[in-house]
């Protein structure tokens, strides 16, 4: 099955106090109660590295979400503020909590920042005007991969590659030896085709603002250990257990609430 260019996709799971510093601003925006995420599932068995995952169809690669969990998601943090870089060139919601570091840019004119959580762990990473990326995928090499969450977006992109479809957050699992391996991000292209990957960037490409990401990786690929910075997950129930988590909830809400420079 071959990816049409620019294809739709369905969504899943759709879910002024005053600071400055950095040369940002924050503004504090309002939402709904938070309570305590689901337990993980930690205790649940992971397949031996002699029977690796082989649940994931070779279809599953249209960048459409599969099947939400029947249970209820957490909700989001209570309140939010926003951010915007010095050079109001990108701007998104963050819990109130949560903070951004601003890192030196790789190059004038580029945006280079983290967002963590209260309990200072790294939540996504966004970045513009990004370069030196590149590879190479051999048959041999691909793995399985499947979407379980895809929600389209308004974000410039001028992608006219075979693999390109509308700009969107999408949360994919690429199957790895013993272990499901997850990732969030934005994207403006399909990760392979046939169901299967060994190299998928988590990034959106535009004239304004180069090749731009915001998730939890720039890039991962198929290397059946997993990609540094990546969940790992026993199965792919648990992988969409974590989507019903309010940690996840909130970095959706994060990332799908991001604007750029057209």
């Amino acid at each position: 099955m071959k990816m049409p260019a620019k294809a739709a996709a369905v969504s899943l799971l759709a879910l002024s106090l005053a600071l400055t510093g950095c040369d940002v601003t924050l503004t504090r925006v309002e939402s709904s109660p938070s309570v305590t995420p689901p337990a993980t599932t930690e205790q649940s068995p992971a397949p031996t590295a002699s029977q690796p995952p082989s649940n994931i169809s070779k279809d599953s690669n249209t960048e459409k979400p599969t099947e939400a969990p029947a249970e209820k998601p957490g909700p989001v943090a209570e309140k939010w503020k926003n951010f915007t870089d010095a050079g109001k060139t990108i701007s998104f919601e963050l819990p109130d909590d949560w903070t951004v570091k601003v890192l030196p840019p790789p190059k004038t004119g580029a945006v280079q920042l983290e967002v963590r959580n209260n309990e200072g762990h790294v939540m996504a990473t966004l970045g513009t005007q990004i370069s030196g990326l590149g590879g190479a995928c051999q048959p041999e090499s691909q793995s399985p991969y499947i979407v379980l969450a895809s929600i389209p977006m308004e974000l410039p992109s001028d992608n006219e590659s075979r693999e390109a479809v509308e700009p969107r957050f999408v949360y994919r699992v690429i199957q790895g030896a013993t272990h499901y391996f997850a990732s969030y991000g934005i994207t403006d292209h399909s990760a392979g085709l046939d169901g299967k990957a060994c190299l998928v960037y988590n990034t959106v490409t535009s004239q304004q603002l180069g090749i731009y990401m915001f998730g939890d990786v720039l890039q991962f690929s198929s290397d059946p250990m997993g990609s540094p910075g990546l969940r790992a997950f026993p199965t792919i129930a648990d992988a969409q257990t974590y989507m019903l988590s309010s940690e996840y909830q909130n970095i959706q809400k994060m990332l799908t609430s991001l604007t750029a420079t057209r």
